[in-house]
């Protein structure tokens, strides 16, 4: 380790101190609002230095926590601190973007879950007057299913903004990364199309034709959930490739905005259906190469 790297070490680990004290002064503003915001530190420091100095640093900040927080704050603060080393070795070791995002969420998924199903009491974490609410207006839905589904979008959302600011702050700070692929190059599985239809099925049709245990009700609607979301997946991506085509990038915000709204969101997901089953975003890239 050199000055140079001894002194970024210093730095980053005084930038993470002054997080914590913050935190600690703002009634825990920071862990309840943007927990994530731990990750960067380490991250940044990780993808400038390597995997084995970041863990130096991660181990000089997981002990200052201990001086300068509670167990909420520790949970929080040392889940960031592995998401960090992690995504900044990937950084460094030039790892794609989706398995950093992956990573991340995979991590995020489960602290998300021990929060919800461990720790609810101790973080004020309670579902059930959200349940309530989700119920009147699905009410068909059982409180597990509500709590996986909440967990995987708490976490996925919450891995996305990290992955979405890692890449902003390392083109930023000129840190060497993996070109992001070009939307026109996502392309969409036609197998899930097939797939698709036999879960939608399944979940409309054939659960009712079939007496089945409410275990398995709720892993079919589980499911369905989960596929319903990467059809809305795949229907934003092929609005982005127009909005992209047609030069209209100012639109790609409410073209994903609209991808959250209840009843919308089924058109995108139809969207998704139609571009796995016919490939649509694939035969147009072959249309304009003809035309070229």
């Amino acid at each position: 380790m050199n000055t140079k790297q001894l002194t970024r070490g210093a730095m980053v680990c005084a930038i993470y101190g002054a997080l914590l004290f913050i935190n600690q002064q703002t009634a825990l503003s920071i862990e309840t609002i943007v927990p994530w915001i731990f990750v960067f530190p380490v991250l940044i420091y990780t993808a400038q230095s390597g995997p084995k100095l970041g863990m130096i640093v991660a181990i000089a900040m997981a002990l200052m926590t201990m001086l300068l927080g509670g167990f909420t704050t520790w949970f929080y603060s040392w889940t960031s601190i592995l998401m960090g080393w992690l995504y900044g070795t990937g950084i460094y070791k030039k790892w794609s973007n989706v398995m950093n995002l992956v990573v991340t969420m995979i991590i995020n998924i489960i602290s998300t879950a021990l929060i919800v199903l461990v720790w609810a009491s101790l973080f004020g974490m309670d579902l059930s007057q959200d349940f309530a609410m989700f119920h009147k207006l699905i009410p068909f839905i059982d409180f597990r299913v509500f709590a996986c589904i909440f967990i995987v979008l708490m976490g996925g959302l919450q891995a996305l903004c990290i992955h979405t600011v890692a890449l902003l702050v390392c083109i930023k700070m000129r840190i060497e990364i993996r070109p992001m692929k070009p939307i026109n190059q996502m392309n969409s599985p036609k197998w899930l199309a097939y797939v698709s239809m036999l879960i939608w099925y399944i979940y409309f049709f054939g659960q009712h034709n079939v007496n089945l245990s409410q275990l398995m009700v709720d892993a079919i609607q589980i499911i369905w959930f989960c596929d319903f979301g990467l059809l809305v997946y795949f229907g934003i991506v092929y609005l982005l490739d127009i909005c992209v085509r047609h030069n209209k990038r100012k639109r790609s915000f409410f073209v994903i905005l609209l991808g959250f709204v209840p009843v919308v969101n089924f058109l995108w997901a139809l969207l998704g259906e139609l571009d796995c089953l016919l490939q649509l975003r694939e035969a147009k890239s072959e249309v304009q190469y003809e035309e070229v």
